[in-house]
């Protein structure tokens, strides 16, 4: 069967890619073999499955990970190699309903042999390399392929939440929407972006060991293995991300560095929450920039709605988020309050607007528990608003269905 060998860092120097690529190396030479995983020990992005050419044929029953990069050596029956590797992925491809071969050959052999060189291209090879050519000749072909990957691979969902006013409960709605998230199966980030204060681990009664402090000042040797590492795991499924809170000066040097550090966080998570509790301003335009919806989370009073329009305004015009991006929360609602929900509906007449019933003694119980209330209190009516909120967030296919339809769908 293949063998998966882990890149070891700090080997000639690390050369970190944009993203993790998965390279076949099919060999008949062990003097190739060692050299390839020689050259490859600097690359940690490089996940390297090494495979005798004897061994394809065992991949038939048990498939390896989809390559991005397959590389071989000319020589005695190669050709045929090849061709058993591409009907391998083919049938993988058959096999799997949304994969696609994005797979590149790259040829390694002598240079002077035109008639390898001539099959390498009627092969469809992307490059021909030296048969034992150092790993800076071939870097730049992996930083492209690198590139190309993370470009098209689809950015996780990011889900902005902001306080109208202070103590309206961003922080709450961020954090139990993210939970019932996880708890549907999917990788889930929660990012408390407050600088000087941040609850969220106390409402989830976790103590983190690393910070956003220490995944910035790591970015540039990030990949998902250390990101897993890094982060606060809930008993939940979901994943946390804090500033420290003993080191302000420093926490507000970091905030300018969020825009390259989101990127790396969707590309590994499909979700990814953001508690922007503390309010909107320039520090955080590159978290705006990104969103994929904006959640003003505001109360059924003038302050409040006041509050809502200055930053529907502010959004807008000054930090370039688009009107369909952003979408309203009223938090604690109760019907018996004197400013109604059709009072808000017609102030923000073409704006989404989301409602979370008030049940402020379940929401106080679950902070001091360190327990969310979609989990602690499951039937209580906040935590059917953000079960309803939630199944709007995620695909339809998402969505349980009622007794009734799942009941004739079997049918």
């Amino acid at each position: 069967m293949g063998e998966a060998i882990p890149m070891s860092r700090g080997i000639r120097g690390n050369k970190q890619l944009e993203s993790t690529l998965v390279v076949w190396l099919l060999h008949a030479n062990e003097i190739f073999k060692q050299h390839i995983q020689t050259e490859l020990m600097s690359c940690p992005s490089v996940q390297l499955q090494v495979m005798s050419v004897g061994q394809l044929k065992q991949l038939e029953q048990t498939p390896m990970p989809m390559p991005d990069l397959i590389f071989v050596e000319t020589g005695p029956q190669w050709v045929e190699i090849i061709t058993q590797a591409q009907q391998l992925l083919q049938q993988q491809i058959s096999a799997e309903s949304n994969a696609e071969n994005r797979t590149s050959l790259v040829v390694f052999g002598d240079e002077t042999d035109s008639v390898a060189l001539k099959t390498s291209l009627r092969l469809g090879a992307t490059d021909f390399f030296s048969r034992y050519a150092p790993l800076d000749e071939f870097l730049p072909l992996l930083h492209q392929c690198a590139n190309e990957k993370q470009a098209t691979s689809q950015a996780g969902e990011l889900f902005v939440f902001v306080n109208a006013k202070g103590g309206a409960g961003a922080t709450t709605l961020a954090l139990n929407s993210a939970v019932e998230v996880a708890q549907r199966q999917h990788r889930v980030l929660l990012l408390d972006l407050d600088i000087h204060y941040g609850v969220v681990a106390d409402y989830l009664n976790v103590v983190p060991k690393h910070s956003i402090t220490d995944i910035i000042d790591n970015l540039s040797d990030l990949d998902e293995m250390s990101l897993n590492a890094l982060v606060t795991k809930h008993a939940t499924g979901l994943d946390i991300l804090t500033f420290k809170q003993d080191n302000n000066n420093d926490n507000f040097d970091k905030l300018g560095q969020l825009g390259k550090l989101l990127p790396t966080l969707r590309q590994f998570y499909p979700y990814v929450y953001v508690d922007l509790s503390t309010g909107v301003d320039r520090d955080v335009l590159p978290v705006l920039f990104q969103a994929s919806k904006v959640f003003i989370t505001l109360q059924q009073n003038l302050v409040s709605v006041k509050n809502t329009t200055r930053i529907l305004k502010s959004l807008t015009f000054d930090y370039g988020v688009t009107k369909d991006q952003i979408e309203l929360i009223v938090n604690r609602f109760d019907k018996k309050q004197q400013i109604k929900l059709s009072d808000i509906e017609k102030t923000f007449p073409h704006k989404k607007i989301h409602s979370i019933p008030n049940d402020f003694k379940a929401a106080i119980d679950s902070a001091n528990l360190g327990k969310p209330f979609v989990v602690g209190k499951k039937r209580s009516a906040m935590a059917k608003g953000i079960v309803q909120l939630t199944q709007q967030l995620l695909p339809q296919t998402d969505a349980p269905q009622g007794w009734f339809k799942s009941l004739f769908s079997n049918n």
